[in-house]
């Protein structure tokens, strides 16, 4: 009945007019597209750029393209214009106030790090609007080339295209897709315009979900904006807000990428320091990892200034998501990738070969210095003659007064030498009794510092300084990353610079060490990595380190667990957990090891390594003999003297010669001038005369 009307009146219009009527589609370009596109926005932002308490004004960026289409232009001049003097708002019943910053794509590429966001404050908030995927990603581009980009912050992304109104959960999955894999970036909104007035808001889901499907991005539908006004709200903001990495991640599995550096990753690649703090963040977070093990070196930036080397570039490649093996802060890495908090420490010296065992002769005199032996000898000397005038004092027997005998007593008791000579009183008893507790001790000192120096014999003179290094023309060397700290304008850094080499022969290694043992080359290496080997007690690093670094891991800026990890991490410093773990390492390395290597002496590595245990043999007597030597010589010059001195044409001889010495100092002292007559006092006669005939005579 209906369509019979309707033919009815078709027919007679057309009775009376020959025209065409058309029917006019929406102007989904005019003011009311341009008003629910700004309310969309409006409403997006007050309702996902909230923050937490914080101390700092957030920074809001938005990002201007230079040739949008219509509405699109309109919707993003209008916002900016809203804001132009910086944006506040109300949310959740307090004000917020934004920085407001604003970045285009009018100026080249390479101006924005030389002039655009140098400041490092990272920014919080992105308001992108764009009517093409291509504009999308060139915007994108420019935001990631700042260096106070963020991919941790949170992005709006509005699209509005009336020539593209379908397709638009597909349009979301690229749109997160270029943000997850290109930036990675998790907190992102895509509004998307279904017609004039209307927006279907899609976020990304990556973590949630089952083992198969986690790290792959799920275009979520979590509201629907009409003129400004959201469907359901409660329900809609509860899913904008929701937090994209959840707590525990049981159904997610990271790839380590680990860098062979004992302690810290050993070469099973199963035990290690920074493991076992993987291990930890595991369990707080419940997620999985692969674990891989290399030799690679961390990376460096290419010639081109785009690609990375080695683990870095593995880590850009997206085929490792965290890289650990002794690294330590590095600006130049930070301006393309993010580190965690830092956990252990770290230091680097040069390491070259021990220096040889001193002479065992040499050993008796060496266990004192001078200055004490000085001091053994001004005691002697003090007792010998306290025992003389001692005994000259009292009745004491004829040895015990002559000076001679009581030095050699002195000298026997200090050796520990028995001597036949007693005192036989109380006063000179008590010197004698006095004299032998000092001996006894001094004796019972020497005697056990003699052992210890006997099994831990001293060294030659030891290369300890970077300069002897240089000028013994050793050839010097370490890892690529190590060469860095040598780079600069000082002088003696520059001559190791010159010198460095990094080649393989000078990577940390046994076989590297073992060359070091042989006095081949030095390295540049890590205490902790000398400490944990065999060769910890065969080679030596100087005593002042070059430098002292504390260790981190490397992730991607926008690694969606690193702000957890930083906050687990900080935690088990406070509480002590990892200086804990240091402190088992030293106990179980330096000290269970050491057992180990005690209770199997036949270790080929040590006995190689010439570190077998110092036992006492007859070589370490050569001192005594030596000393025995020397007094059974003096002893014999002094005897032949005597006896050469006793023979009779001898005497005469000594005699003949005394006697003319006599005569000679007799005609010296008649020369002398005469002094003056001395008063003597009154004699008697008898005495005079017997004076005057003894000198006449």
């Amino acid at each position: 009945m209906h369509l019979m009307c309707l033919v009815a009146v078709f027919l007679l219009c057309k009775s009376f007019s020959s025209g065409i009527v058309f029917v006019r589609m929406k102007n989904e370009r005019g003011p009311t597209a341009v008003q629910a596109g700004i309310s969309c926005l409006e409403l997006l932002t007050d309702s996902y750029f909230y923050t937490n308490e914080s101390s700092q004004i957030q920074n809001l960026v938005i990002f201007h393209l230079d040739n949008l289409s219509s509405p699109s232009r309109e919707i993003e001049l209008g916002y900016m214009q809203n804001h132009h003097t910086g944006y506040e708002e109300v949310a959740y019943g307090r004000s917020q106030i934004f920085q407001l910053k604003v970045m285009s794509d009018v100026f080249p590429l390479d101006s924005l790090r030389r002039i655009q966001f140098v400041d490092y404050k990272l920014i919080d908030f992105y308001v992108i609007v764009a009517d093409e995927m291509e504009k999308l990603e060139r915007a994108m581009r420019y935001v990631s080339a700042a260096y106070a980009f963020n991919p941790r912050g949170k992005f709006l992304i509005l699209y509005n295209n009336p020539n593209n109104r379908d397709h638009e959960e597909q349009f979301a999955l690229e749109v997160l897709n270029l943000m997850f894999i290109g930036h990675h970036s998790v907190n992102v909104l895509v509004a998307f315009a279904v017609d004039i007035m209307t927006y279907n808001i899609y976020t990304g889901d990556p973590y949630h979900g089952t083992q198969n499907d986690c790290g792959k991005m799920k275009p979520l539908k979590v509201a629907t904006v009409v003129n400004g006004t959201l469907r359901n709200k409660a329900v809609a903001i509860t899913a904008i807000q929701m937090p994209k990495v959840p707590p525990e991640m049981k159904s997610c599995t990271f790839n380590l990428c680990a860098r062979v550096a004992s302690p810290f990753v050993n070469e099973e690649c199963k035990t290690g320091l920074e493991l076992e703090i993987m291990r930890l963040l595991q369990e707080s977070m419940k997620f999985n990892v692969n674990i891989s093990c290399s030799t690679m070196e961390r990376g460096e930036l290419m010639e081109d200034n785009i690609t990375w080397s080695d683990l870095l570039g593995k880590l850009r490649a997206d085929e490792c998501d965290i890289i650990v093996g002794s690294f330590y802060p590095d600006f130049d890495v930070h301006i393309d990738f993010a580190g965690t908090s830092l956990y252990l420490q770290d230091y680097y010296t040069w390491f070259v070969s021990m220096a040889g065992l001193e002479s065992r002769w040499k050993v008796l005199l060496a266990i004192f210095e001078i200055p004490t032996w000085k001091l053994i000898g001004l005691v002697l000397l003090i007792s010998s003659i306290s025992w003389y005038f001692i005994g000259s004092a009292l009745p004491e027997s004829n040895a015990h007064k002559q000076l001679s005998t009581c030095f050699l007593n002195t000298w026997c008791v200090l050796l520990g030498v028995s001597t036949n000579n007693r005192p036989m009183h109380n006063s000179l008893r008590i010197f004698f009794i006095a004299f032998a507790i000092y001996a006894m001790n001094l004796t019972t000192i020497y005697t056990s510092l003699l052992i210890i120096f006997f099994t831990s014999p001293p060294r030659m003179h030891q290369i300890d300084s970077i300069d002897e290094i240089l000028a013994a023309n050793f050839q010097i060397g370490g890892r690529m990353e190590y060469e860095d700290w040598f780079d600069n304008g000082d002088e003696d850094d520059l001559r190791v610079s010159r010198l460095y080499n990094n080649s393989d022969d000078f990577q940390p290694s046994h076989s590297n060490l073992k060359a070091v043992f042989l006095g081949k080359r030095v390295l540049l290496t890590s205490r902790m990595y000398v400490k944990s080997s065999h060769f910890r007690d065969v080679v030596h690093g100087l005593n002042t380190d070059s430098f002292a670094n504390q260790l981190e891991m490397i992730v991607e800026k926008g690694f969606p667990l690193l702000p957890k990890f930083n906050r687990i991490i900080s935690n088990l410093n406070d509480m002590g957990i990892i200086e804990k773990l240091f402190s088992d390492f030293l106990y179980n390395v330096t000290i269970l090891e050491q057992i180990v290597e005690i209770l199997n002496p036949d270790d080929d590595d040590d006995h190689d390594l010439g570190v077998d245990e110092i036992v006492l043999t007859t070589d370490h007597l050569q001192s005594a003999f030596l000393f025995y030597l020397l007094g059974v010589v003096i002893s014999a010059v002094v005897f032949i003297g005597e006896v050469f001195i006793n023979i009779p044409r001898v005497k005469k001889v000594v005699r003949k010669l005394d006697d003319q010495i006599d005569r000679i100092l007799v005609r010296v002292k008649l020369r002398e001038p005469r002094l003056k007559p001395v008063k003597l006092r009154k004699r008697s006669d008898g005495m005079a005369r017997l004076k005057r005939r003894k000198m006449f005579h």
